[in-house]
């Protein structure tokens, strides 16, 4: 599939009664190189997201294209269960660029950011395991889903790697777009972690390979793979919205908790353990499916860990350089202590 496969974003614009509304500048972190804007119609507010491989590092870097992972997945994705919604409106393609309309969520989506309370993180763990039992992969490679889905699913070997050390300090897209924001933090991480963990990071950074073995003696299943909560909306009746779909593949649920945890830090009202525990205990409670996704649990747990010290231990070595103090009351200097642990055990474990 190819960018020419949609229609028109002028036809998707009209569709909705936007195609003479102006449109307007709206905030965002820049982070992917994709640009927002605003649309109101009436009291009614919309955002189009404007992306392409030339201007998006992070589709570069993980093997997006012809046409975009989200873009696809907007346009022909399967079908989400509830409480899981995709909130898109409509892909059209722009001159080079792809075009994806969305509903106005800013007052429903979180600030990665601000800390949350333990209710809304309940309501959260609560639904999030609706989307990782449903469907089964198997069904991923039919009806809807079918052929260009295999070639859309984000490699994980490219996503677990994203912002690793090695490949920030290689020639490509990560280097070239984020390495001087996040190398100062790998620095940090290798002045303060302990030598064990030091070494499983930097061996895996430097060959991910031991990584992807483990993850795949797990069950795999459909992960959204960008679970910051600046993509987290909750809406009054604990619909979830998930937006940036950039980085969706199917793999195990160590992947999705590993970014979950590191990604979220500054939000997280728990810390890791606790919240590991709250979303063990909602994916059992979704019976024979949810016991089958978690499989090995102690091996989920290592894989989480690993993933999220491989993609995130910069931001830990930052932290705790800073003496940030964490929304869960824990320190930085502690939580990269604990996270350290954890890795050397799972690395023994694993590796």
């Amino acid at each position: 599939m190819s960018a020419t496969d949609f229609e028109p974003l002028a036809d998707v614009l009209r569709r909705h009664g936007l195609d003479e509304i102006s449109e307007e500048p709206f905030p965002n972190d820049g982070w992917s190189g994709a640009s927002l804007t605003l649309l109101r119609r009436g009291l009614d507010r919309f955002v189009l997201k404007r992306d392409s491989l030339a201007r998006d590092w992070i589709a570069q870097a993980t093997a997006d294209g012809p046409s975009l992972r989200e873009a696809w997945f907007a346009a022909h994705g399967p079908p989400l269960p509830a409480p899981i919604r995709a909130p898109y409106l409509g892909v059209g393609t722009d001159g080079p660029d792809v075009g994806i309309l969305m509903p106005d969520l800013t007052d429903v989506l979180f600030d990665w950011d601000a800390p949350i309370s333990i209710e809304i993180l309940d309501r959260v763990i609560a639904g999030l395991p609706a989307l990782h039992v449903y469907p089964r992969p198997e069904a991923l490679a039919s009806g809807a889903a079918s052929g260009a889905a295999q070639a859309h699913w984000c490699p994980l070997r490219e996503r677990v790697t994203l912002i690793c050390r090695a490949s920030l300090e290689r020639a490509g897209p990560a280097r070239d777009a984020v390495a001087d924001r996040i190398l100062p933090g790998w620095e940090a991480f290798d002045r303060l972690a302990p030598a064990g963990a030091r070494e499983v990071i930097a061996s895996l950074s430097a060959d991910p390979a031991p990584l992807l073995a483990a993850l795949a003696e797990l069950p795999s299943t459909l992960i959204h793979g960008d679970l910051k909560l600046a993509n987290v909306g909750l809406e009054a009746d604990d619909t979830i919205d998930l937006v940036d779909w950039q980085m969706v593949t199917v793999a195990p649920v160590a992947v999705e908790l590993g970014w979950l945890l590191v990604s979220n830090v500054a939000s997280l009202p728990l810390q890791p353990a606790d919240v590991l525990a709250r979303y063990h205990a909602a994916l059992l409670s979704r019976g024979e499916r949810g016991r089958e996704v978690a499989g090995d649990w102690q091996a989920q747990l290592d894989g989480a860990i690993l993933v999220g010290l491989l993609l995130r231990g910069w931001r830990k070595g930052a932290d705790a350089a800073a003496g940030v103090v964490h929304a869960s009351g824990i320190a930085a200097a502690d939580d990269l202590a604990w996270w350290s642990d954890r890795a050397i055990e799972a690395a023994a474990r694993r590796l």
